[in-house]
């Protein structure tokens, strides 16, 4: 049986260190952990962690950051979002850096320049998948074979190269055909992609997505079309 959590507003006090990475936080029957927040510079979200009961709850959001070594308080409010302690944490890598995810399960809009396919497309490999055409048209859809939790992903550039995805948009399904889009106010949402070609960025998304099939759109480069990528989530 679910048990639901109130939303409150806390207030809470600790001596930062830098040692402490994370802090405990203890509301009702859930507990949180602080993490980064990709869509906000220089923010963390406090995530629900609560393993018995699991507990659905509003996730709150941190407002105020001061300097490491020194006591201070921090404030939180709700927004208006739900999510399970499970969905909101699991940010495990799900198999295209080292393959458990299979060539076959990804597909691609345009096969790629030689040398360049969808096989190409795992983090920190050689190369990139890079599509032919050079347009908005273009996405990679990955297989996970099963409905599992994804929290977000990993974006590079090709390797030893200029060029790299700039933006890119996420749609998600269960079957394969019906398609939902990540959204912000209404309208698909663009994240952030990398600023050169070898770099590690990392998007944790507003949600965690409950889906079998994720598939990313570029929407702007640098020269061309290149990405590496890994997803993040939880399988269990």
């Amino acid at each position: 049986m679910d048990v639901s959590c109130f939303g409150i507003t806390v207030l809470f006090f600790f001596i930062a260190s830098s040692s402490m990475t994370e802090a405990g936080l203890s509301v009702g029957c859930c507990n949180f952990r602080k993490m980064p927040d990709s869509n906000y510079l220089d923010e963390e979200r406090w995530f629900p962690q609560s393993n018995d009961p699991p507990c659905d709850c509003q996730h709150l959001r941190l407002l105020k950051r001061l300097a490491k070594d020194s006591s201070y308080e921090e404030d939180f409010y709700k927004p208006p979002w739900k999510t399970t302690h499970k969905e909101a944490v699991c940010q495990d890598p799900l198999g295209m850096e080292s393959g458990a995810i299979p060539d076959d399960n990804l597909s691609v809009s345009h096969v790629g320049h030689t040398g360049f396919g969808r096989e190409k497309s795992r983090l920190n490999t050689k190369g990139a998948w890079c599509p032919e055409p050079i347009d908005t048209n273009q996405w990679i859809t990955v297989d996970l074979g099963n409905k599992i939790t994804v929290s977000g992903l990993i974006t590079q550039g090709r390797h030893h190269s200029d060029v790299w995805t700039k933006s890119y948009r996420v749609q998600y399904s269960a079957d394969g055909t019906n398609w939902n889009y990540i959204t912000a106010s209404g309208s698909p949402k663009e994240f952030q992609g990398n600023s050169d070609n070898d770099s590690h960025v990392t998007v944790i998304f507003p949600e965690p997505l409950q889906t079998r099939y994720v598939k990313i759109e570029p929407r702007s480069w640098q020269r061309y079309i290149c990405i590496r990528f890994e997803l993040l989530g939880c399988r269990a």
